[in-house]
């Protein structure tokens, strides 16, 4: 497998006794999955530090976390970034359950290192996984291609493999903007600046992306979608 080619980061807050108790239980299938991979963690408030450094402690073999207080989410990440030495970056987000394990999670790295993609969201695989989307996808092993001017999504998502330099364009240039839909503590912030035509299209014919062809991970709580970092 490629070790050395992928790196987790992950900027959050938790402050609700449900999503605790989803973290809790979900890191150590996260750590399971990808337990190859250096992670990068920064949670973002005082409340619950504790048990969240004692969850990621206890399962997170190459862990380095930050306690870093400072509310610009897209500024913290991006110091996260300074981090990161490999060519790649999984960015997700830290309440997931997981529906994959070790074993087929490589397999879709490897097609993925194998085609030189530049981005593969992981995030709402349920929509763009329907099959009224197939047509504009070329088929692999395990993964959907596409250029990213036919990407079935309108924004770039927070939770996504992204070819590490890629992403590190994209979090300093979210520092030109103040906050629209989303206040700047928000991941979603980051996902509101880049959305169409500012989103995936913008990349062309010749950015290739990717998705994987099964659900591999979901949001356990439905409403804890909305209110991500909180």
């Amino acid at each position: 497998m490629n070790n050395d080619m992928i790196s987790v980061v992950q900027n959050f807050i938790c402050t609700k006794e449900k999503r605790l108790n989803i973290i809790q239980e979900e890191v150590p299938n996260m750590a399971k999955v990808f337990k190859d991979y250096d992670f990068h963690i920064n949670y973002g408030t005082v409340e619950n530090l504790f048990e969240v450094v004692k969850f990621y402690e206890d399962n997170v073999e190459k862990l380095n976390f930050y306690n870093n207080l400072d509310p610009n989410w897209g500024l913290v990440t991006l110091s996260l970034m300074e981090e990161v030495k490999t060519p790649y970056t999984l960015i997700l987000c830290e309440d997931f359950e997981y529906r994959i394990n070790y074993d087929e999670w490589k397999k879709i790295v490897d097609e993925f290192v194998e085609r030189d993609v530049s981005y593969l969201p992981i995030g709402r695989l349920w929509k763009y996984t329907e099959e009224k989307y197939h047509s504009g996808y070329e088929e692999g092993k395990k993964l959907w291609f596409y250029p990213a001017s036919k990407s079935p999504g309108s924004s770039l998502s927070v939770d996504a493999i992204y070819k590490t330099e890629l992403l590190k364009e994209r979090l300093i240039e979210l520092q030109d903007y103040g906050p629209r839909r989303f206040p700047i503590h928000l991941p979603h912030h980051f996902e509101d600046i880049f959305i169409e035509p500012n989103g995936v299209t913008k990349w062309g014919n010749d950015v290739l992306c990717a998705i994987p062809k099964d659900i591999i991970i979901m949001h356990k709580q439905e409403e804890t979608e909305t209110y991500l970092n909180k």
